[in-house]
This record gives C-alpha cells, sequence and structure tokens, in this order.
C-alpha cells in the first residue's frame, strides 16, 4: 500500500515561485487499486509522470469544491477517454458534485458538443475505435453525494470512510476528509482544514495523515482555528491522533521556499516524534513504514 502525492499546492494564487507544484491530488494504491482523491490543476500530467495508467482510476474522491481542488477534472475525464477508452466513473463527494459532472460532462454540458463531436462522428468514432480498441461511448458517472460520515465504499482488501470533521476557511463551504483503511495500514487524507480536535479523533491511530499545511504560523488574520493549517498546529494533531507519518501539503505560495518548508520540521516535532514530511509533486510513500519509495 503507498500514496503518491499527485499535487501538493495550496489555494488559487499563482506566483512564478511555485509553478512546479500542482493542484491538490493523491492516489492510494491497495490491493492493486488506484484511489484518486481530488483533482487539481495538471492532475494528469503528474498521474502519468508517475507512471500511472489514468484509465485505471476507477474512484474518484473529492474533498470539496473549491476550485483549485477540481478544476484538472475535464482533462482528467477526456483525454484517457479519447485515449484510452475510459468510459466509466465512480465519484464521492460533497452535495453538489452531482451538479458539477452533470456541468462539466452531461447532456448540455460545457463539454457536450466535444463529447457528441467524438462519440456520435463515424469518422471521430472509427479514429478512437482503432486506437482504444473499443467502442465510442459518452463518459458515465455514478456519482455519490456524501450526506453523512460512514463508509463511502469498499474494495478487495479495503475501505473508504468519510468524515466531516474538517472545519474549512469557508465554514458554509462542505468539506470532507476521507480515511483508506486496509490490512497493510491506513491513510487520512483532510482536505482544507484548521487544526481540530474531530480531525485528531477521525485520525485516530492512523499509518499515515496526509494534512492540511498552508500557513506559517496562527497570526494575524490565521489566528483564528479554522483558518487551515500551520507546522506548529500540525505537530500537535499528529501527535494527537498517534498517528505514525505525518504528510503536509497544500503548500501555500507565501510558505513555498527553501527557508520556510525547512523550518517546518523542528516546529512539528516541539509535539511530534514520528516521520514528518513535506509533500512535493510525485513523492511516493510507504504506508506500512512511512518510507520515501
Amino acid at each position: 500500500m503507498k500514496v503518491v502525492m499527485i499535487g501538493t499546492s495550496g489555494g488559487i494564487g499563482l506566483d512564478i515561485g511555485n509553478v512546479d507544484r500542482a493542484g491538490p491530488a493523491v492516489i492510494v494504491e491497495t490491493e492493486g487499486d488506484l484511489l484518486l482523491f481530488d483533482a487539481g490543476r495538471s492532475v494528469l500530467q503528474n498521474v502519468l509522470k508517475s507512471r500511472y495508467d489514468p484509465a485505471a482510476i476507477d474512484h474518484l474522491f473529492l474533498t470539496h469544491l473549491h476550485s483549485d481542488h477540481i478544476v484538472g477534472l475535464p482533462d482528467l475525464v477526456l483525454s484517457p477517454w479519447i485515449t484510452f477508452g475510459k468510459d466509466q466513473w465512480n465519484v464521492y463527494g460533497p452535495k453538489g458534485t452531482r451538479r458539477l459532472i452533470d456541468a462539466l460532462f452531461g447532456p448540455g454540458g460545457a463539454f457536450d458538443d466535444d463529447i457528441v463531436t467524438r462519440s456520435e462522428s463515424p469518422s471521430s468514432r472509427k479514429l478512437i475505435g482503432s486506437r482504444t480498441g473499443k467502442s465510442v461511448n459518452r463518459p458515465s458517472f455514478e456519482v455519490t453525494e456524501i450526506s453523512k460520515p460512514g463508509t463511502v465504499c469498499k474494495g478487495r482488501d479495503w475501505e473508504v470512510v468519510a468524515s466531516f470533521a474538517p472545519k474549512h476557511v469557508q465554514p458554509w463551504l462542505t468539506s470532507i476528509a476521507f480515511r483508506v483503511n486496509s490490512s497493510k495500514g491506513s491513510v487520512v487524507i483532510t482536505g482544507d482544514t484548521g487544526p481540530h480536535q474531530d480531525i485528531i479523533d477521525f485520525a485516530k491511530g492512523c499509518s499515515v495523515l496526509i494534512h492540511d499545511c498552508t500557513i506559517k504560523d496562527r497570526k494575524g488574520i490565521y489566528a483564528h482555528q479554522l483558518v487551515h493549517t500551520d507546522p506548529k498546529s500540525l505537530g500537535w494533531v499528529a501527535a494527537q491522533a498517534e498517528v505514525k507519518t505525518v504528510i503536509a501539503t497544500h503548500i501555500a505560495r507565501r510558505v513555498d521556499d527553501p527557508e520556510t518548508l525547512a523550518s517546518f520540521e523542528a516546529l512539528v516535532a516541539e509535539s511530534f516524534s514520528g516521520r514528518f514530511l513535506v509533500a512535493e509533486d510525485l513523492l511516493k510513500v510507504d504506508v506500512a513504514t512511512g518510507d520515501v519509495l
């Protein structure tokens, strides 16, 4: 079982200094199944750079519907459709997920002209069919809008559990944390959140905690507990949750410099004695050991 940090940037602010980070996205590979959490900018390119087949991703989980976490969806869906013939997706997310998917890919949606042209034009069907070896069908989606905490889906040796623990920077925006449990270990992905007891309870004893770490400290407008997470608070969360490894992600441009990121380790270590990693795009970690692969 491993986690792959597909994209690790935070927020929608653009800066020449952090263009190397793609938007938020994480793959959890377990028992040969690929589970993708969020789909920020350049998600498809980094899935390919990680040497994964995007057509093998059948389960997509959205922590929340901020644009930086979902803007990569069109490329993620449409390019593997015409290249590999991937036309079925299982999507899980908060209320509004079905509207989002329909608005992008449904009849009359934003990409309907593209989809209709490619799936109904005889010449296009022939071209795509020769490439994929499959008949050409519209992309279809089994969408599950998560309305309560608990088990969302199960695989051969894994389950994904949802929690509404994250207290988002914009609390009226529904945000979900996900936990993947398997016999090989467990992974929690928080999405955007401040340091909170609910996260501690949800992540208790997990092997790897992938947690928001967007800010340097809790000064000024960030003094409020619910506004993202700083490294000192992240160490407290990881220690209280008794996790083995914590990965700081959602790295915003205002902290994305070598000196600032180097200071995170000491701040986390004030409370947490386990393994700490600052996420970089394409970072791969063994869930059971916390080792970088």
